[in-house]
């Protein structure tokens, strides 16, 4: 019986060590894939590069008046101070309301052709009562 006892630990032993080793490898494989560049970020840190080399871009919307609210309801965004070192990134703005909570996204490209330093993001992914927006974020990706 005692011998059975020990083998019987010795074999737990072993499976822990390879159950263990077979985790480890998992997590450090997981970890080599992340990916760390100027222009994508997943984990980890680096320096990003900014287009943006001066002010900062401010996102305005236009409303039209719904019947069906009654109200008025967000139509478009537009962002403007974009820096011309920016031609070709996308814009992306989301409207947000009580608590921070997402109420639409949009985006669209810049172009800085002439010197125009603004964009205009003509649909959204919904269009929600003006009076329920508190917030615009503008982030530039490329």
């Amino acid at each position: 019986m005692k011998k059975a006892l020990k083998g019987l630990a010795k074999r737990r032993m072993v499976f822990a060590l390879v159950l263990a080793l077979t985790i480890f490898g998992a997590v450090y494989g997981f970890a080599a894939t992340l990916n760390i560049g100027t222009n994508a970020l997943s984990a980890g840190n680096a320096t990003v590069a900014s287009c943006q080399a001066s002010g900062t871009p401010t996102g305005t919307y236009t409303v039209a008046y719904d019947p069906t609210v009654p109200g008025y309801k967000v139509g478009s965004v537009t962002v403007t101070g974009m820096d011309p070192g920016c031609n070709g990134q996308t814009v992306s703005v989301t409207l947000t309301g009580a608590s921070s909570a997402s109420l639409a996204n949009g985006s669209a490209t810049y172009s800085s052709a002439g010197s125009n330093t603004t964009v205009v993001i003509p649909s959204l992914s919904a269009n929600p009562s003006a009076a329920l927006v508190t917030g615009i974020s503008v982030a530039v990706n490329g």
